[in-house]
Formats: structure tokens, C-alpha cells, sequence
């Protein structure tokens, strides 16, 4: 199997447990799709950061429907902080991602009228290998990090994906992740408000 090269297709993949068989971080995991969407776009020069805003720098299609339409979105739009744009279309995302592993083959989703679908990875050993090499990256300078391997790390981490990055190895390596962070730009920071605004939202709505 080949990985996907969109980095919200490998966040999804990454938080696919592959001992259990089954994805997780269900009730964050649109918001870090999202948040590698974003990520992707200022890698690559799609968008920019205007004052804490995220804006649109690069012109022409990019073939990807996801990065395709959120570039169209905020185009559309003044500008506006790049947590609002990560807590925007969550299910949608997660939704249209999920399609587009299937469509390259990387899952198998069975379909079921009553219960949740089932997912399944049609590739772990390659799955588990590209986590695996993820986590080593936590233990390498910063400043040597490849860094579409540094932003996945750093957003696994802001996101609280497990299956990447513990709560132990946040606490113990929080310095090394904030370094890390610097290559998603604007975007890591905005994933933790973001997830803390869902939170404090369902907190308040559960009261």
C-alpha cells in the first residue's frame, strides 16, 4: 500500500489503531483533519498568515478536493483566525477524507444501514511502520526534522492523538513538540484553541 501524500490522509491513518483494529480520537479527529488540511495549504504556500488570519497566497487548483475547496472558502471570505477554520465542517471532513483513503485503496469500509460503518486498514504493517517512524522523530534535533514529518508529529500532538504522541511523551518532550510546532506555522497552536473551545463548548452545553 502506498501512503497518501496529503497530510490530513496520514493524520487519519495514524489514528487508526492498529493492534485494536479500529480508528480513535473520534471526537477530536475532524478538527485535526482539518488542522492538516490547513497545514498542508501553508506548506505549500497555499495560505498565508496575515495577523493571526489565515489568507490565501497561491493561486491555481491543486487537484485535491478537500485543499481545493477550503482554499475556495477562505478566498470567499475576510479574513478570520485559523482556529475558526479548523473548527468549521469537522464531520465533513472526517466524511470526505475517510472517501478518499478508500478510493486509493488504503481502507476498506463496510457500509451498514443501522451501525457505525466499519473501517479497516487494508495495510497495517505499513501503517504501524510510518507511526513508528513518526514517534522516532520526537527524538531527533528539531532542527534536522523533515518537516512534513515534524507538522504531523506536532499536530498528533496538539490534537492529542494517542496513537502518536502519549500524554507521557507530551508531558516529557513538551519542549522538543513546541519546536517541532514551528513547521505548521500557526496552524498547531490554533488545534489546542480550537479543541479547547469544543471542550469548554460541550462542557457548557452538558451543564
Amino acid at each position: 500500500m502506498n501512503l497518501p501524500e496529503s497530510l490530513p490522509g496520514r493524520m487519519y491513518l495514524l489514528a487508526y489503531d492498529t493492534e485494536k483494529n479500529r480508528i480513535t480520537s473520534r471526537s477530536q479527529l475532524g478538527l485535526v483533519l482539518r488542522a492538516a488540511a490547513l497545514t498542508e495549504l501553508y506548506l505549500t504556500e497555499r495560505l498565508a498568515d496575515d495577523g493571526g488570519r489565515a489568507r490565501v497566497a497561491g493561486a491555481g487548483p491543486i487537484g485535491d478536493p478537500l485543499l481545493d475547496d477550503l482554499v475556495q472558502q477562505i478566498a470567499a471570505h475576510r479574513p478570520r483566525p485559523w482556529h475558526r477554520w479548523i473548527g468549521r465542517q469537522e464531520h465533513g471532513t472526517v466524511r470526505t477524507v475517510r472517501e478518499q483513503l478508500e478510493a486509493a485503496h488504503c481502507l476498506k469500509v463496510e457500509h451498514r444501514a443501522i451501525l457505525p460503518d466499519r473501517v479497516e486498514l487494508r495495510d497495517r504493517r505499513a501503517v504501524k511502520q510510518y507511526s513508528d517512524e513518526v514517534r522516532a522523530a520526537l527524538r531527533r534535533p528539531a532542527a534536522r526534522a523533515e518537516p512534513r514529518t515534524a507538522a504531523v508529529l506536532a499536530l498528533a500532538a496538539r490534537g492529542e492523538i494517542k496513537t502518536v504522541v502519549s500524554r507521557r511523551d507530551r508531558r516529557e518532550h513538551r519542549g522538543r513538540l513546541d519546536e517541532l510546532a514551528v513547521y505548521t506555522g500557526p496552524v498547531a497552536d490554533a488545534l489546542r484553541k480550537a479543541l479547547r473551545s469544543k471542550r469548554a463548548a460541550a462542557a457548557t452545553a452538558g451543564s
